[in-house]
């Protein structure tokens, strides 16, 4: 009996039929095709549209084997009936003429023990079925495989299958561990991209291990098939992504076109693994294993050579990596064996785990570092807290401490500016006082002018009509009635002219007092063109009343069908004045500048619309500055010289035009060829 048994890979004979008859040893099968199972599917294209067939091999055994308890051992990616002259011996899953309802489950089966006589022929007949999606992969499954071992055979077989077991075990948890132990990892610190990569990794090796330990327990050929896909696909891949792990790792910048190489090597060696036949499998799967290697050897030479951080023990992983192999490769061409077996394994352990591991370590070790660091940071920022917090405290009391003091001085100072605040307020209704004191003051001296008019033609029509009583006297003892007739009509002559200017006296004085008391405050319908040049006329002679030698040209253009509006007739007023006074000292001004031919002039227009009325005052005086312009209605402002104006009037001029849902603007230069200003006051009807 050879080591490894004997394989029964020739003699076979092959029919297409299915007849319950094939078992039987009487029936000549020297017309059937002869096959070698062993072969792979390739070999034989015509079996994938086999539904059900039958291999038989006739065989003889020495007196040696045939005094030994024999195990025989069929594998076939599909279902089987295996039959030792004639005997039903073992079956394999599920025949069907269907694949849907075949039941494949014909690998990784337990071997049947059989008992064969010296010097007599045997024939093994099996009757199988393939399942579909063995030719996904015709390269890689046989058509049938059949040996006969020892039961010492067996054991180291057995021994094998528990070590691997275990191995392959061992590295899906050792990888699932990894994965999850640098997902944490990249979960507290995103900036260290390379545990992401690494985790990766991890998972593709976790997932690739787990397939490869199934491929020897799994017996359902269709599961199989995609454990054997998945084995080799996951493994592969992962290779690059330890490649990604490296370049972020060293800080490299990741070469697109390595990596690009890289996957197409990879892709490669996978598709020639899983479909070319023979020895070209086997270098497909060279080819995924060694492109990733080489780059990751080249990656950590160049770290090393660079004196990169963490280089050494990542060196050291790849340096137990390549020894691990080449140890395993030796004892698998030197020694046989369950111990043998045992070594190989432990071996190929070491070979897979070594480079993740010590990529692992590096890993681990920074992130070490890494909460190191931070724990001391955390410890200064504990301390420095304590030390702000005190800083805060003594902060806190020195500001109790201060705003204590400054409430004091706030309430001091409150105190003085309450004080300042009155005095000034008082102050300000002195100046508000004053300016109406002063507007009355134009005011009167205009009605006095009016009023000494009316006064003198009293006094001289009084003067005459005292000295035509005396002669009115004289002429009655004449007894000249004809005369005295005459001096009687003119006595009734002049006393009705008294009485006239006596009434017109008594107009202005009443007019005088309505315009000079307290405004009430109620609007009232008037006439806007009535009270403007009443109140012109007023400050005219209230200027000339101070200086006989002033004259000015007045114009105006009343709108004759202005309308009446509602308005405060004594507040109006007031502005009108004011407005008045201002033009005509701006042309008395400018009259004292220049010389006589200069003819100084005051027009007043105004014009109405459909829902407000507009006075305009312009002059011919020197006009405004435009620096100052801007400033002529707020309080206190005045251009005159110091004691002859408050500032006042402007500012409550157009408060008052405001109050009136009015408008009070100023244009200067005025509207026209010469300088001067022009005041437009706008107030609505209602």
């Amino acid at each position: 009996m050879p080591k490894d048994g004997i394989t029964l890979d020739t003699g076979w004979r092959f029919s297409s039929a299915d007849n319950p008859a094939f078992r039987l040893p009487r029936f000549n099968d020297a017309t059937w095709d002869t096959i070698r199972p062993t072969n792979y599917l390739s070999a034989y294209p015509r079996l994938k549209n086999l539904k059900i067939g039958w291999l038989r091999l006739h065989f003889r055994v020495s007196d040696t084997l045939a005094a030994q308890t024999l195990l025989l051992t069929v594998e076939h990616c599909g279902a089987s009936e295996i039959y030792l002259d004639g005997r039903l011996l073992q079956r394999h899953g599920k025949l069907n003429t269907g694949p849907a309802t075949l039941d494949a489950t014909g690998l990784n089966m337990p071997p049947d023990g059989i008992r064969l006589l010296p010097g007599q022929e045997h024939l093994l007949a099996i009757r199988f079925a393939m399942h579909p999606r063995a030719f996904w992969y015709p390269n890689t499954y046989e058509v049938l495989f059949a040996r006969i071992t020892g039961t010492l055979k067996y054991h180291d077989y057995l021994v094998y299958q528990t070590t691997r077991t275990f191995l392959y075990g061992s590295l899906f948890f050792v990888f699932l561990l990894l994965s999850l132990l640098h997902i944490a990892f990249y979960g507290y610190n995103r900036a260290q991209r390379a545990n992401l990569f690494f985790a990766v990794y991890a998972m593709f090796m976790m997932v690739g291990f787990l397939a490869v330990k199934l491929i020897a327990d799994v017996q359902d050929a269709a599961l199989a098939i995609l454990v054997y896909t998945v084995a080799n696909s996951f493994t592969l891949i992962g290779g690059v992504w330890i490649v990604y792990a490296l370049y972020v790792l060293f800080n490299f910048r990741i070469n697109k076109m390595i990596v690009i190489l890289l996957w197409t090597i990879v892709f490669t060696g996978l598709i020639m693994g899983l479909f070319l036949p023979g020895r070209l499998s086997i270098w497909g799967f060279i080819l995924g294993t060694v492109g990733p290697a080489v780059t990751q050897l080249w990656i950590t030479g160049k770290a090393l050579k660079q004196k990169k951080r963490g280089a050494g023990i990542i060196a050291v992983g790849f340096a137990l990596c390549i020894l691990a192999a080449v140890a395993a490769f030796g004892v698998m061409s030197q020694a046989a064996g369950s111990s043998a077996s045992i070594i190989q394994m432990t071996l190929l352990f070491l070979t897979f785990l070594a480079p993740g591991l010590g990529i692992s370590m590096y890993l681990a070790r920074e992130f070490a570092l890494d909460s190191q660091l931070l724990q001391e940071k955390l410890v200064q920022v504990e301390s420095l807290s304590a030390q702000s917090l005190r800083q805060e405290q003594e902060k806190q009391q020195l500001l109790a401490t201060q705003n204590e003091t400054l409430e004091k001085l706030v309430a001091e100072r409150t105190a003085q500016l309450n004080y300042s605040l009155g005095h000034l307020q008082a102050t300000q209704n002195q100046l508000i006082q004053a300016e109406k004191m002063a507007s009355l003051g134009e005011l009167t001296a205009g009605i006095a002018h009016e009023i000494q008019n009316p006064l003198n033609f009293v006094n001289n029509f009084s003067e005459v009509s005292r000295e035509l009583v005396d002669e009115l006297k004289e002429e009655i003892e004449k007894a000249e009635w004809n005369i005295v007739s005459e001096i009687a009509d003119d006595i009734g002559t002049n006393l009705e002219k008294i009485a006239h200017h006596g009434k017109r006296a008594d107009n202005i004085v009443k007019g005088m007092l309505q315009h000079s008391r307290a405004s009430s405050g109620q609007k009232e319908a008037t006439d806007m063109n009535a009270l403007t040049d009443e109140y012109l006329l007023l400050s005219y002679h209230g200027l000339r009343s101070k200086d006989q030698s002033f004259n000015t040209e007045l114009v105006t253009d009343f709108d004759p069908a202005l309308p009446e509006a509602d308005v405060v007739p004594q507040d109006i007023g007031r502005v009108l004045l004011n407005v008045f006074n201002n033009a005509f000292q701006a042309v008395q001004e400018r009259a004292g500048r220049e010389n006589r031919d200069f003819k100084p002039r005051v027009t007043v227009v105004t014009s109405g619309t459909t829902d407000a009325i507009e006075i305009r005052v312009t002059d011919n005086g020197p006009g405004i500055p435009e620096q100052v312009r801007h400033k002529i209605f707020q309080p206190f402002f005045t251009t005159k010289p110091t004691g002859q104006g408050t500032g006042l009037g402007l500012s409550l001029s157009y408060d008052i035009v405001a109050a009136h849902n009015g408008k009070m603007e100023v244009l200067s230069p005025a509207d026209g060829p010469e300088p001067g200003t022009t005041f437009i006051i706008k107030l609505p009807l209602k």
